[in-house]
Parts: structure tokens; C-alpha cells; sequence
């Protein structure tokens, strides 16, 4: 049986490899950019420039649909999913994922245009890197029920609460929930907390998730 110290470990383990994906991703953008700019140009680069800024808007929507066919995947398990919308979503992702591509073969074919065929496979080359991260990063999401990446710095520090935020997202509390409910279980189980105290601090997280459901997290 997992110790909940472990699971809580090994969930900030996995949103840390997030933070790292992202970091990497990011770098091999500013790599890409930086190298067009010495060797070709300001006026290329910023080319560039707005063709991954395209790509990345794509990807961001893609990335909000797969949060909900995650989430509509878990009704599913509860019965309560509806098959037509689940298969919507599906299409919308790939649909997606594939219009993100666009950007990326108008960045190759730019620096044919540029460079010739070495300029090109070299842009290529990045690119499948970072579509590799981006797959990786989804995997992730998925396992830490899409909560936000840590970079290893003091977590109330990282993003501003607001409605808006991961962690004010219905299905992030539930799964949080969840978790602990789990832990408290598996305490009571080993016989490291009376049936009674099992019981007490159960109906208060039940009640804190209820409240905080109810209400919009403030910004700081």
C-alpha cells in the first residue's frame, strides 16, 4: 500500500517534471529565434516569431480541450459522460494538434527559403523535440489531474488565484479530494488513527471542499 507521503511526493515529483518540460520547451523556442537572428536577421526572426506565436495559440486551445476530454473521461467511468460529446472533443484535439502543425511546416519551409535544405532539416530537428516535450507535458497533465507546474519555488509565489486559476477548477478539487480522502483511509486502515478520528476528519474535508466550491478563490 502507497504511503500518502510518498504520493504527495511523488505528485510535486511529476509537477517539478512539468515545470522542466515547460522550461525546455521554451528554451528551444528562444534557441530557435536567437540562432535566426545572427545568422539571418531581426526582420526573419520576427518572422519566426509570429509563426510560433500562432502555434502556440493553437496549442493552448488544444490543451484546454484535452483538460476537458480528461475530465469527460471521468464521467465516463461514472456513467455519466455523454458518448457523442466525448467523441467531439476527441475530434476537436486532433483537429487541433494537426492545425498546429501548419506553423511548424511554415517555419521549415521558411528556412528553406533562408538556407536551403541544411537550414531547414536543422529547424526540423527542433521542432520534433519539441513536439516530443508537448506529448510529454499532456502525459503529465493527465497524471497530476492538470494542476500547475512547480519550478521549485514557494507554490502561493508561482501564479495569482482566481477563478480562472488550475486550482479553482472543479475536477483539480475533486481529484484533490479524493487523494486525501484516500490517505485518511489508508491511515485508518494500518491502524495509525482511531475509527472515530477517520470518521471526524472526513466529514471536515467533505464540508471545506462544499464551502470552497461554493465560493471564487480571491486574488491575492
Amino acid at each position: 500500500m502507497t504511503n500518502p507521503v510518498e504520493s504527495n511526493l511523488a505528485n510535486r515529483l511529476q509537477r517539478l517534471w512539468k515545470g522542466t518540460l515547460v522550461v525546455a520547451i521554451t528554451a528551444s523556442y528562444v534557441l530557435l529565434l536567437a540562432w535566426l537572428l545572427v545568422n539571418s536577421g531581426w526582420r526573419e526572426a520576427l518572422m519566426a516569431l509570429l509563426l510560433i506565436a500562432f502555434a502556440l495559440f493553437l496549442r493552448y486551445i488544444a490543451n484546454d480541450v484535452d483538460r476537458i476530454g480528461w475530465h469527460l473521461s471521468k464521467q465516463a467511468s461514472e456513467g455519466e459522460a455523454d458518448e457523442v460529446t466525448s467523441r467531439e472533443q476527441t475530434h476537436m484535439y486532433r483537429l487541433l494538434v494537426t492545425l498546429t502543425q501548419f506553423p511548424n511546416l511554415a517555419l521549415i519551409g521558411y528556412g528553406y527559403l533562408l538556407g536551403g535544405w541544411r537550414w531547414a532539416a536543422g529547424i526540423a530537428a527542433v521542432l520534433i523535440v519539441i513536439e516530443y516535450f508537448c506529448m510529454r507535458v499532456r502525459k503529465v497533465n493527465r497524471s497530476v489531474a492538470f494542476a500547475q507546474a512547480s519550478y521549485g519555488f514557494a507554490e502561493s509565489g508561482l501564479l495569482t488565484a482566481g477563478p480562472d486559476s488550475i486550482r479553482g477548477l472543479a475536477e483539480t478539487r475533486e481529484a484533490e479530494l479524493q487523494r486525501k480522502l484516500e490517505a485518511l483511509e489508508r491511515l485508518e486502515e494500518d491502524g495509525l488513527i482511531s475509527r472515530k478520528a477517520y470518521e471526524k476528519a472526513r466529514d471536515k474535508l467533505r464540508i471545506r471542499h462544499v464551502m470552497e466550491s461554493d465560493r471564487p478563490l480571491r486574488a491575492h
